[in-house]
């Protein structure tokens, strides 16, 4: 994979992310005011909110490049455990930054993100998996009308 392409998929990562966040936010706010009848105008994101959760995205992607992209050939056992390793330093990455920005106080509320990050985490990668999957699926369609036309 070159650095283009390494490139294109942290960004759309990046951008994965950050929605997934924003939407998260916007979904237990509501159900917040739902549940404690609360002012729905003190939940509102403004600026300094958007930067959090910017900084906060990008802090969630910038380690991918470590984990997934390698020169040499690895086995699926080798990804699965890739996988496994960069999700929990990006739980405990994120837990430890939040924290120490204040961002996030308590043991519930800690909780709280680290299921978010757990969901936005497997929502990427469900997304990554259905876009390789395509990837694959064209390519087998390619070599399979490559081997009618030899056959031929």
């Amino acid at each position: 994979m070159n650095v283009s392409e390494i490139v294109k998929r942290l960004v759309r990562n990046y951008l994965l992310v950050f929605a997934g966040i924003v939407i998260f936010i916007t979904l237990l706010n509501h159900l917040n005011i739902w549940v404690d009848g609360s002012d729905a105008s003190i939940f509102s994101l403004g600026f300094h909110h958007i930067y959090a959760i910017m900084i906060c995205a990008l802090v969630g992607v910038l380690p991918s490049p470590m984990f997934y992209y390698s020169a040499d050939d690895i086995s699926e056992k080798g990804m699965q455990l890739r996988i496994l390793i960069h999700f929990v330093i990006l739980e405990v990455v994120l837990l430890i930054f939040t924290n120490w920005m204040g961002w996030v106080t308590g043991v519930v509320n800690t909780m709280i993100l680290a299921f978010e990050i757990a969901i936005i985490s497997l929502l990427v990668r469900w997304l990554e998996w259905s876009s390789d999957r395509k990837v694959a699926m064209e390519i087998n369609e390619k070599l399979q009308k490559l081997k009618n036309d030899e056959e031929q």
